[in-house]
């Protein structure tokens, strides 16, 4: 019986690295994808968030840094991301 356990406690000891292989594997997918493959993404919605800054009649770094534009950055931000403010 002894060889039995301890083989299982092998074979458990093996699944439980594959299972980390394979979430630490989807996680560095995730994050090469989101920094790789998205440039446009992030394009999209700097452009995005200067016409809103323009709107406001402010430079996007102004919108950005002000913290007395705080609802102004919340309603552009909501905006280009598809949410309503």
């Amino acid at each position: 019986m002894p060889a039995i356990s301890s083989n299982m406690r092998k074979t458990a000891g093996l699944r439980a690295i594959l299972a980390a292989l394979a979430v630490a594997a989807a996680a560095t997918g995730i994050i090469l994808y989101l920094l790789f493959a998205e440039p446009g993404l992030l394009d999209n919605q700097g452009a995005c968030l200067a016409a809103h800054a323009a709107d406001y009649g402010l430079t996007t770094q102004q919108l950005s840094s002000d913290v007395s534009r705080q609802s102004e950055l919340v309603a552009a931000l909501s905006s280009c991301s598809g949410m309503a403010p």
